[in-house]
């Protein structure tokens, strides 16, 4: 019995981790794409002198940087040994 509670307290740790990764990285892509949309927003208003949006540029790089990153995570690791059968000195 305490295999499998050890077991279902795993799984659900790490559905918990990969859930938080999910939401970091779909968060990452939603700045990401407002940010883009400012920037593209402003060089549509300064045809003439897109030096004007040299901020919401650095933005959207910014951003781009960070989704970058978020991809590239793989969040938490757990690294776990359970001895079950015959020895297991937990019966």
């Amino acid at each position: 019995m305490n295999t499998r509670l050890a077991v279902f307290m795993l799984i659900v740790a790490l559905a918990f981790a990969n859930g938080c990764e999910t939401t970091a990285q779909a968060k990452a892509k939603q700045d990401l794409e407002n940010s883009k949309a400012a920037y593209e927003r402003c060089l549509q208003q300064n045809l003439g002198d897109p030096s004007k949006c040299e901020i919401f540029k650095r933005l959207y790089e910014a951003d781009l940087e960070v989704y970058r990153e978020a991809g590239k995570s793989t969040g938490p690791t757990f690294t776990g040994f359970f001895e079950v059968g015959p020895g297991d000195s937990r019966k």
